[in-house]
């Protein structure tokens, strides 16, 4: 239970959990959940867009646009990613590629958000994968911190995210993404001795 005024914020996995969560969701054939994370941690989506995705956007493609905050962003595709597609749409039987890749068990809608994230809690505690605060925020949070940490936090990596989040300042980022501030301005002192 949060505290009143406590505001509960998801967090970013570690980058070494993604790759060997995504293979042991496929190969327990939770393929649908597998792709969530492949979208959020690989192509930096949101669920709502990532749950929008049909088949034929992404089958057998090295790009795909979406809306995303009111822009076309071009999402690429790399070749790991379209092999795990591929496989998944054969082990579902070739669905129709003109169909959501996230349809419920019934075919007639996608599935909830509130679904997902109830998934991603129970797979993640049964697979051991050390989180506090976990959803499906937390894989768009992974692909922006994996992006600024290999760009060590860059002033264009920082403003490269800022614009992909359709944030006004890196602030705003940072506070979204549970960055502190803090630790870079005492680094900043740091560099001044006598």
């Amino acid at each position: 239970m949060d505290i009143q005024g406590d505001i509960s914020k998801s967090e970013h996995i570690e980058w070494k959990f993604i790759p060997l969560t995504i293979q042991k969701l496929e190969l327990n054939k939770q393929y649908k959940i597998a792709l969530i994370v492949a979208f959020g941690c690989f192509f930096g989506l949101r669920l709502k867009n990532i749950l929008t995705i049909r088949w034929e956007d992404v089958l057998n493609k090295t790009s795909f646009e979406i809306m995303d905050k009111n822009k076309l962003r071009t999402i690429y595709i790399i070749d790991d990613i379209n092999n795990l597609i591929r496989r998944i749409y054969y082990k579902m039987d070739t669905p129709d590629i003109e169909q959501p890749i996230f349809l419920n068990n019934s075919g007639k809608q996608v599935l909830s958000s509130q679904y997902v994230n109830k998934q991603i809690k129970l797979l993640f505690t049964k697979y051991e994968i050390p989180y506090q605060n976990l959803s499906s925020d937390s894989f768009l949070k992974t692909f922006c911190m994996k992006f600024l940490q290999a760009k060590n936090f860059s002033t264009d990596a920082k403003r490269w995210i800022s614009q992909l989040l359709g944030h006004a300042s890196w602030t705003i980022t940072a506070n979204f993404l549970g960055c502190s501030n803090s630790s870079e301005d005492k680094d900043n002192y740091m560099i001044f001795s006598m």
